[in-house]
């Protein structure tokens, strides 16, 4: 299961010394081993110490490189030396993409940003959302202390000869359980977990309990 956009995108990733692994609904396709769903852009979970290193190999690609801001800001980063390192994501354009529209705001490299729904054709996008780990354990973003080893957070898929890495779907599932009706999270989760052993079931399940004291709808009895 590799569709051209996959195919494009791992082509300009095996190109890079730093880690990364493909996350969003296409981690959940990999680890499902179909394509469940059309998917608007690509996802890349890359780590915080890499981060230098990736805004230059994706500026050496031809991207224009933005950091996300917040409040539907982004920031173009021109200079290396010169980031608000203000959220975990960034993301690539080239000139002819059309799903991100900018909007000066007067403020020096700063844009209102707008994403329409379009269905990504070429890969003219790419986002990256930034992770932490430290050789043996991943650790979820939004909270340290829930964290997962990493033989078990990363795993491969052998998709037409090419070992494509992706993030484990609990973790997939842990990170759009903030986001439970945003359009096709509820069947990702639904799918993914239907297909995961016990073992990735409980950790989940584990996961969800401690961030949502007060109940989720996606935990389940026994």
């Amino acid at each position: 299961m590799m569709g051209d956009l996959l195919k494009e995108a791992v082509h300009l990733l095996k190109r890079q010394s730093w880690e990364w692994a493909v996350c969003g609904g296409l981690g959940i396709d990999l680890f499902l081993g179909y394509e469940s769903r059309r998917h608007g852009d690509i996802d890349i979970l890359v780590y915080w110490k890499d981060r230098d290193d990736i805004i230059r190999s994706l500026q050496a690609e031809g991207y224009r490189v933005y950091e996300m801001l917040g409040g539907g800001r982004a920031h173009l980063i021109t200079d290396i030396k010169e980031q608000r390192r203000e959220k975990r994501n960034i993301f690539g354009m080239l000139e002819d993409c059309g799903i991100v529209h900018l909007t000066p705001t007067g403020e020096k490299d700063i844009y209102g940003i707008d994403f329409s729904h379009e269905e990504l054709k070429k890969l003219n996008f790419i986002e990256f959302l930034f992770n932490d780990h430290d050789g043996d354990w991943f650790y979820y973003a939004r909270n340290k202390e829930v964290k997962r080893e990493m033989s078990k957070a990363i795993l491969y898929s052998e998709t037409q000869g090419i070992r494509i890495p992706y993030l484990a779907p609990e973790l997939l599932c842990l990170y759009k359980s903030t986001d439970t009706e945003r359009e096709g999270y509820g069947q990702d989760f639904e799918l993914a977990y239907a297909q995961m052993d016990q073992e990735q079931r409980d950790w989940l399940q584990k996961a969800l309990s401690f961030m949502n004291p007060t109940g989720h709808k996606w935990l389940r009895e026994g």
